[in-house]
């Protein structure tokens, strides 16, 4: 007769192999040669593409941070970051977003990614904390990965009518994933983050402004 512990045990051990076979999925795409570099360049804050994406140090951190403008105010912005319900139809590579406590400014968000070519998902618990229209930023408390961190910056430009959004990411995958492989995947589904988050905004932006032309002309 089997017990509970030896159960857990092989529950942990099929886990286990997921996320390596998962892993070894990323290796494989990390040795393979990356074409993006190759294409020719865009106008500086337009260009959305894997050579976007920086290495930086911050607070002694090894960080990736990716930059773009967005042609949407950066309360526009702010509604398509801070809708978690939506968060899923935005991001392509991400699987669940769910708030676990909400105090205002502060969050406990329940997230499960699915990167680029992986076979399992990877989930994990954040703090959120939110400076309305200004910054978001992240910290783990639980679950897969050993640290995540991050933080979005938004900075209104050409008089409010744009945003500059930073997009800045440390992630530490403990023993079983190593850096170079973390760096490596984060450089292909970082500019996809960054490209949805355009799409969607400037996309919301165009709609509102469509609907306030047509709403001017019905009043006259």
């Amino acid at each position: 007769m089997f017990t509970v512990a030896p159960l857990e045990g092989v529950c942990r051990v099929i886990f286990k192999t997921s996320k390596l076979l998962s892993a070894a999925v990323m290796i494989a795409s990390f040795c393979a040669p990356t074409i993006c570099s190759m294409q020719p360049a865009l106008a500086k804050h337009e260009q959305i593409s894997e050579s976007t994406v920086r290495d930086e140090v911050i607070n002694k951190k090894p960080y990736l941070v990716s930059k773009v403008l967005i042609k949407a105010r950066p309360e526009h912005v702010w509604q398509v970051l801070t809708d978690y319900s939506a968060a899923t139809k935005v991001f392509p590579t991400l699987r669940k977003c769910r708030i676990l406590s909400d105090l205002g400014a502060t969050k406990r968000v329940q997230y499960q990614i699915h990167p680029t070519g992986a076979l399992s998902n990877f989930e994990y618990e954040l703090e959120v904390r939110e400076l309305t229209h200004k910054s978001i930023e992240w910290k783990r408390l639980g679950g897969d990965f050993k640290a995540v961190e991050g933080y979005w910056r938004l900075e209104p430009v050409e008089g409010g009518r744009s945003t500059f959004v930073t997009y800045a990411s440390h992630v530490n995958g403990g023993m079983w994933l190593p850096q170079a492989l973390i760096k490596r995947q984060s450089r292909i589904d970082i500019p996809q983050v960054m490209a949805a988050l355009k799409t969607q905004s400037e996309t919301t932006t165009q709609i509102a402004a469509r609907a306030h032309h047509n709403g001017s002309h019905t009043a006259n």
